[in-house]
C-alpha cells in the first residue's frame, strides 16, 4: 500500500480520535452530574474507542513501511492486529460495564436527568452518526480494514446512544431498574460487535480467499491464447490483495509467446482489480492438466 494510503487513513482516524475523546468526556461529565450509569458506561466506551485510535495510528505509522529484506510482502497485516486489538478492547468494556452494571442492581439510585441531559446524549448522538457515515465512506474509498471496523464499532455507539436517550424517559417516570438493564443490553451490543471484528480479520490472518476464482476466470476468458485457468488462489486484505494462479497454455506457442500472455493477463487483472498488488502466474502446457487442484 502507498504512503498516501497509510496517510489518508491516519487523518481520518485523527479526526475520529478527536470527536471520541470529545463525546467521551461530554458523556462521562453528565453521567455522573446526573447519576446515570448507562451514559456513564457510554462514555467511558467512547473513550476507550479514542485509545483504540490511538493504537491504530500508531500500528499504520509502522505498516507504512516499505517491504524488506525480511518482510518481502510489506508490513501490511498490521493493520489486521490493530483490528484485532479494537475488538479486544470492545471485550474489555462490556466487562466493565456489566460489572458496573450488577453494583447498581444492589444500589439503585434515582437519576437527577434534565432537558440538559437531553440535549446533550441528542447531540452525541447525531455527531456519532455523520462520523459512522463518513469513516465508512472513506474505508470503502480507501479499501480500509481499520477503518471499516472502526466504524462499525462507532455504529454500536450510535445505537447504543439512542436507546438510553429513550430509556432516559422511562428513568424519570420512576422506572430506575432499567439503568443497569440498558447497560448490560448495551455491553452485549458491544460484545457482538467485537465478535464481528475479530472474526472477519482472524479470517484475514488464515488467508481466506478474497475472490472467487469465477471472477478472476471472467477477467481473462476472452484472451483467445488462454485454454484454461485453475488454482487461483487469492489473500490479503480488501485493500491489498496478492493472487496466483495457473495458465494453461498450447504446447506450441514459445516461452516468450507464454511470457507475454501472462503479462497481458496480469495486467487485465489489476486493471479490473486495482487492490491487487502481486500477481503470479504459473503456465502449463495443455496436455499438462491431469493433476490439477481446483479451488472453488
Amino acid at each position: 500500500m502507498s504512503n498516501e494510503y497509510y496517510r489518508k487513513v491516519r487523518e481520518v482516524l485523527v479526526l475520529i480520535l478527536i470527536i471520541n475523546i470529545a463525546i467521551g468526556l461530554v458523556k462521562i461529565i453528565y453521567g455522573y452530574k446526573a447519576g446515570v450509569l448507562s451514559i456513564t458506561a457510554d462514555g467511558y466506551d467512547s473513550l476507550l474507542d479514542a485509545v483504540s485510535n490511538i493504537v491504530g495510528i500508531v500500528i499504520l505509522l509502522v505498516s507504512a513501511k516499505p517491504s524488506d529484506k525480511e518482510h518481502r510482502y510489506g508490513h501490511y497485516k498490521l493493520e489486521t492486529f490493530a483490528s484485532i486489538l479494537i475488538s479486544f478492547t470492545l471485550f474489555i468494556v462490556a466487562y466493565e460495564i456489566i460489572s458496573s452494571a450488577f453494583e447498581r442492581f444492589f444500589a439503585i439510585t434515582t437519576p437527577s436527568i434534565s432537558i440538559t441531559t437531553y440535549l446533550v446524549m441528542i447531540i452525541t448522538l447525531i455527531i456519532t452518526l455523520i462520523a459512522a457515515y463518513y469513516e465508512k465512506s472513506m474505508a470503502k474509498k480507501l479499501h480500509s480494514n481499520i477503518l471499516l471496523s472502526d466504524s462499525e464499532h462507532i455504529k454500536s455507539d450510535a445505537l447504543a446512544t439512542f436507546i438510553i436517550i429513550i430509556s432516559l424517559v422511562f428513568v424519570q417516570l420512576g422506572y430506575t431498574i432499567l439503568d443497569p438493564i440498558l447497560s448490560i443490553g448495551i455491553s452485549l451490543l458491544i460484545i457482538k460487535t467485537g465478535l464481528t471484528i475479530l472474526y472477519s480479520n482472524i479470517n484475514i490472518l488464515l488467508d481466506k480467499n478474497i475472490l472467487s476464482t469465477y471472477e478472476i476466470e471472467d477477467v481473462v476468458k476472452d484472451i483467445n491464447e488462454i485454454k484454461e485457468v485453475h488454482n487461483v488462489r487469492t489473500r490479503g486484505t480488501a485493500s491489498t490483495i496478492f493472487l496466483d494462479m495457473h495458465l494453461v497454455l498450447s504446447k506450441d506457442l514459445s516461452l516468450a509467446d507464454a511470457h507475454r500472455l501472462s503479462h497481458i493477463c496480469e495486467e487485465k487483472i489489476c486493471e479490473e482489480y486495482p487492490e491487487i498488488k502481486d500477481v503470479l502466474i504459473h503456465i502449463e502446457p495443455e496436455e499438462g492438466m491431469d493433476d490439477k487442484i481446483e479451488y472453488e
